[in-house]
């Protein structure tokens, strides 16, 4: 709620009540007053502090700084400790790792880090067709109709290594 209007206002209100009790506590002499303003005082103030969002940021710092620690200081026995993301976890993450350690650089990557359309591979209409989808089909369309087929066709799951290597070629150069 980084923002929240809501929040703000009602940090807002309980500021001006308790700024109200506060000098009615002092213009009347009356202590009982000051023991309600500081409840309503402190209520503003942390919903305020959520509002703004300092309450996330701060929370963010903490984390961020207890796993600087725990990574720095002993792990553990036999090296225990939080995982931390060592490699590329998508097919573009892995292709661009791959094309910048053996010297392709970018400049062979299309959008989206695919390689530019070539000619080898299936046509657009033989792809359609591997997919089973019309010539009008969307891209959300392909893609629904790619992961059923996959399904089926995937060497884990019993089927074909070549004909799932033909379904991801269709629809690779259907998402070109």
């Amino acid at each position: 709620m980084h923002r929240s209007p809501l929040i703000l206002g009602l940090a807002a209100v309980f500021a001006g009540l308790t700024a109200l009790l506060t000098i009615g506590a002092v213009v009347s002499g009356q202590p009982i007053a000051l023991f309600v303003a500081a409840p309503l005082g402190l209520t503003s103030y942390f919903m305020y502090y959520h509002g703004s969002g300092q309450l996330a940021r701060a929370i963010r710092h903490q984390r961020h700084a207890r796993r600087r620690r725990s990574d720095s200081g002993d792990r553990g026995g036999f090296g225990a400790g939080p995982r931390t993301r060592r490699g590329p976890r998508t097919r573009a993450e892995r292709t661009a790792r791959a094309r910048s350690r053996f010297g392709t650089g970018d400049r062979t990557a299309g959008a989206g880090g695919r390689a530019p359309p070539s000619s080898s591979g299936p046509t657009r209409s033989q792809a359609r067709s591997v997919l089973g989808v019309s010539a009008d089909a969307g891209q959300a369309d392909i893609r629904s109709a790619y992961r059923e087929k996959v399904k089926e066709v995937h060497p884990d799951r019993g089927g074909d290594e070549a004909e799932f290597k033909r379904v991801t070629a269709a629809y690779d150069r259907l998402s070109e």
